[in-house]
């Protein structure tokens, strides 16, 4: 934070790697010195869908309504999914694999497949600063299901 990053651009002015080399944030790497291709490894799952950690934070809110929305959509006859944000479509998924990236509605934890520390922030500001903006969840504050990454 700080200048740095700016001081750190003007020595690797490469567009490649970020604007100017400069990068909005470093990566930092675990114990067996991966970094950005472990998580993706993690996030992907080989094309397991998955519901985005801050979007899940919002969805936990209500897990009434979650039920009774994904008890409608499981019963739809669909084979692929287009998402609002990432890539798309994605196909081979029909309404059982759709509701399995929902498990937390169904387990009572408000727990997702990343590593703790790749919600810990999330987690921080839920529990500090954006805390009067939303309302608490009976599954707990959000944690990642694959424990520390050793970053």
């Amino acid at each position: 934070m700080g200048i740095k990053p700016i001081v750190e651009a003007l020595k690797t002015p490469t567009y490649s790697n970020g604007w100017g080399g400069w990068k909005p944030v470093q990566w930092k790497t675990n114990s067996k010195g991966e970094e950005d291709v472990y998580d993706f490894s993690v996030y992907s799952s080989n094309g397991i869908p998955t519901i985005l950690p801050i979007i899940q934070i919002i969805m936990s809110r209500d897990i009434p309504e979650m039920k009774r929305w994904l008890t409608i959509l499981s019963q739809w006859k669909f084979k692929r999914v287009i998402t609002a944000h990432l890539d798309c479509p994605i196909d081979n998924v029909g309404p059982k694999e759709f509701v399995k990236a929902f498990e937390f509605v169904y387990s009572g934890r408000n727990e997702v497949r990343f590593c703790d520390e790749d919600v810990a922030f999330l987690r921080f500001a839920e529990e500090t600063f954006l805390n009067f903006a939303v309302y608490k969840t009976d599954l707990g504050p959000l944690r990642g299901i694959n424990g520390p990454c050793g970053l």
